[in-house]
């Protein structure tokens, strides 16, 4: 993995444990109403605020030592509010009302400035006039937090928060760009063009996610980005699956799609919290994720093996993390999820140029191969020959001539052709050889040879090869077996011996059989020669279609 992508995995991991390692001193509980400090039990602020009220609240809290830099009064609710501090006002944060229309809603996170003397060592009084006039009743607990932080380990924290999950975002956002314009402008792949809406809903959702810190916003606008971000997580928990779906070519894909997105719409649909909501549908993404991973690496397809590594992966990850979806959860899972899959597909994309560069190699050698000087000017004095002796024999063979150059011409620029067609290519020149030769010539088949698919002219160039180093003055009969097993098919050629005679070839027949075979099946395939004293055994085994 590239440094960069590194040390960006290195910063998600420990932003949020940074973030909860800053030493503050939470307020939230032992508050009661104004004017009955001892009369009424005193309850946490969550307990206390609720939508559409207006509330006077106040307690005591003790310091133990004078702070030595400036300290912040952080309160996090969805709420307008005014501050005092030993029956000073301190600050405002918008402006509290008994009813919704005299309300001016407050900034969802407000940060007071607070100087060493106004904490001084020994008990402080704090009360808090809150008005939530605004707040839509689903949203039963408005109040988040209220707590005593030093001022810089404050920007510490928001900027270890902010600053990885915005890379993040600019690093997906930037791959999106980059599978869009190739899915346009070279192949249009269609999981290429799933990745990219991937990539580029993942970085709106992180944007999302820490718009609150990076800008703020009035309460109300709460709301409507909790919405957002439930849309986008439903999104990307239904596009992470359908990737993996397209990137398998994986059967049934309109129902497919059906399925996982009204599965995980109604994940979404649960009665709980948005960032419950978040982590179940996201929870479901991960796994029709894995069970389409588990699925592809029964069927033996290729990549399934990394694919499912890093879907159980980024699932284990997502688990430990609790239902901690905003605060890092996901931003976790996208390093170990996304950023893998970009370079694997890349790492595809370079292989793909490689193997279509090898196929424009071996077309061009295929063709230059098929215009053998030898070959035109031996054909072209029999085409003279007979002529002169049967016009009607000529004729025939310019056409086997002929048809057989426009089916090399064909084949060649394909990179697999199926196994019928190399048997018509190979009788087409057996049938030329026998007219050259005025000796029967004939290829037997022992075996089924539909679904077989091969490199085009391997078949032919091991029979060319056969004539260049053998002299055949009573014909040749030439024998194909086939054998299917489970995992492998298995084709036998069998060349019989002649006159040895001699041949200052420069190995191309045999370097264009091996190269083929690599371009197509990789490491899949194996070739073989075996000398025997009635000739020569040549075995292709070739990995079964999936």
């Amino acid at each position: 993995m590239p440094s960069f992508l590194r040390a960006l995995l290195l910063c998600c991991l420990a932003f949020p444990a940074f973030a909860d390692a800053m030493a503050r001193s939470s307020l939230d509980d032992g508050w009661r109403a104004c004017g009955m400090r001892t009369a009424a039990p005193a309850a946490s602020l969550h307990q206390l605020l609720r939508p559409g009220q207006l509330l006077c609240l106040e307690r005591d809290f003790s310091v133990s030592s004078t702070p030595q830099a400036s300290t912040l009064l952080v309160l996090s609710a969805l709420a307008a509010s005014e501050l005092w501090l030993d029956d000073i006002l301190i600050g405002s944060n918008g402006q509290p009302a008994r009813q919704a229309g005299e309300e001016r809603a407050g900034d969802i996170d407000f940060a007071m400035p607070l100087a060493p003397q106004q904490l001084a060592m020994g008990k402080h009084h704090l009360r808090l006039l809150l008005s939530t006039q605004h707040v839509p009743a689903r949203l039963a607990a408005p109040f988040y937090a209220l707590y005593l932080i030093d001022r810089q380990d404050y920007r510490a924290a928001l900027a270890w928060y902010r600053l990885p999950a915005l890379l993040l975002a600019g690093a997906l956002g930037a791959v999106a760009l980059l599978f869009l314009a190739l899915t346009v402008l070279y192949q249009r792949h269609r999981h290429w063009a799933m990745f990219a809406a991937l990539c580029l809903v993942a970085a709106l959702l992180l944007v999302a996610e820490i718009w609150r810190s990076f800008a703020g916003y009035a309460y109300p606008l709460h709301l409507p980005r909790l919405y957002a971000v439930n849309a986008l997580t439903w999104l990307f928990s239904a596009l992470l699956p359908l990737y993996f779906h397209a990137a398998y070519r994986l059967p049934r894909w309109q129902l497919a799609a059906v399925l996982l997105l009204a599965l995980t719409a109604l994940a979404g649909a649960l009665p709980a919290h948005f960032d419950s909501r978040c982590w179940w549908m996201f929870c479901v993404g991960l796994a029709a994720s894995l069970a389409l991973n588990l699925a592809a690496l029964w069927r033996r397809l290729p990549g399934s093996r990394s694919g499912a590594a890093i879907a159980l992966a980024s699932g284990i990850l997502f688990a430990s993390t609790g239902e901690r979806f905003a605060e890092g959860g996901f931003a976790l899972v996208v390093c170990f999820l996304l950023l893998p899959l970009c370079a694997q597909l890349l790492a595809q994309l370079l292989g793909e140029r490689n193997k279509a560069a090898r196929a424009q190699q071996l077309e061009n050698q295929l063709l230059r191969k098929s215009m053998q000087p030898h070959f035109l000017m031996n054909s072209l004095s029999l085409i003279s020959e007979l002529n002169a002796q049967s016009p009607q024999a000529a004729e025939a063979f310019i056409e086997a001539l002929g048809a057989e150059l426009r089916m090399l011409n064909e084949y060649a620029q394909q990179p697999s052709i199926a196994l019928t067609q190399e048997l018509a290519l190979c009788h087409n020149y057996l049938s030329i050889m026998s007219t050259r030769l005025q000796q029967p010539c004939s290829l037997l088949l022992d075996g089924e040879a539909p679904g077989i698919t091969v490199p085009p002219a391997i078949l032919l160039t091991a029979l060319e090869n056969a004539y260049s180093h053998n002299r055949y003055r009573r014909g040749a009969q030439f024998k194909l077996r086939i054998a299917r097993l489970a995992q492998t098919q298995v084709l036998t050629l069998s060349l019989p011996a002649g006159e040895p005679r001699q041949h200052l070839g420069s190995g191309m027949g045999e370097q264009y059989i091996r190269t083929s075979l690599q371009a197509v099946f990789g490491d899949g395939a194996h070739y073989a020669i075996e000398q025997r004293q009635q000739g020569w055994h040549l075995t292709f085994t070739l990995p079964v279609a999936p």
